[in-house]
């Protein structure tokens, strides 16, 4: 959800050499589908890399509305993969781009190199590099040109918001520990979360996060959720909407809320 979207489309396109993919005005199809009619009219942008539609970037010109980055509940940020996590972060961070936390290696698996940074529209960003990786994680998506390959779900009930991943066919259970998280020790006031990486299909993940009882739910920007609004994943056989303008193209779509409230879109592949 981008409150200047003109802007997030350079900064974005720049730090990470992004290209466009799509461009257009929010149908009222389209509106009704993700039961925000007051977005209808809106221009919309997606950006991408490597010619695939696959961890891509979609922005929806909503407004003012900016989102406290990693402080709320529902999608808290999307991991790019990148070749060089130093010069992609210092890079962006000229650009508009605020510095959450200092690219290092994961405490958890010091294999990955990753920093954070916030956009100007307050989304939050993993960058990192995984070229030294080996274990149990598939993460053959993190192709090393920008694309979005794990999207970070914060919930208050780690164990419904899974359960329902996987039950749904859409994901299984890889990891689940105790994490320290430097970047969220200030901002949520802990030491540790519990931290579970379900695994989908082609080389994917969504990392969910266990945050805090009473952190809040993230305010909304004409219908959607300010920052991270909602992940789009491709699956077989969905029975739902069918939309004509891009990344539908013609083919059938669903909104999902789960158990913590977050937004998954499945497009029919």
């Amino acid at each position: 959800a981008a409150a200047d979207l003109d802007a997030s489309l350079a900064a974005y396109s720049e730090a990470f050499a992004l290209t466009q993919q799509a461009f257009g005005v929010v149908s009222d199809e389209v509106a009704a589908h993700w039961h925000a009619p007051d977005l209808a009219g809106r221009r919309w942008a997606i950006l991408g890399c490597g010619g695939s539609d696959h961890g891509s970037l979609r922005f929806i010109e909503t407004g003012d509305a900016t989102a406290a980055p990693l402080a709320s509940l529902g999608w808290a940020a999307a991991e790019l993969s990148v070749l060089d996590a130093d010069a992609v972060q210092a890079r962006a961070c000229t650009l508009g781009f605020d510095e959450l936390g200092a690219v290092r290696q994961l405490g958890s698996t010091p294999a990955i190199r990753a920093g954070q940074v916030a956009g100007p529209e307050g989304a939050a960003l993993y960058i990192t590099d995984v070229a030294a990786y080996e274990g149990a994680l598939d993460l053959s998506a993190a192709t090393g040109d920008g694309a979005c390959f794990i999207a970070v779900l914060a919930t208050a009930d780690l164990e419904a918001d899974r359960a329902w991943l996987v039950d749904q066919g859409l994901a299984h259970k890889v990891t689940d520990r105790e994490v320290a998280v430097p970047v969220l020790k200030d901002t949520l006031g802990v030491e540790a979360l519990r931290i579970s990486s379900v695994q989908l299909a082609g080389g994917c993940l969504i990392e969910i996060d266990g945050y805090p009882a009473d952190t809040p739910m993230r305010e909304t920007a004409l219908g959607l959720p300010a920052g991270v609004a909602m992940v789009t994943v491709l699956t077989h056989d969905i029975a739902g909407t069918v939309l004509a303008d891009a990344p539908y193209n013609g083919r059938s779509a669903r909104i999902d809320r789960l158990p913590g409230g977050a937004l998954l879109e499945r497009i029919a592949l």
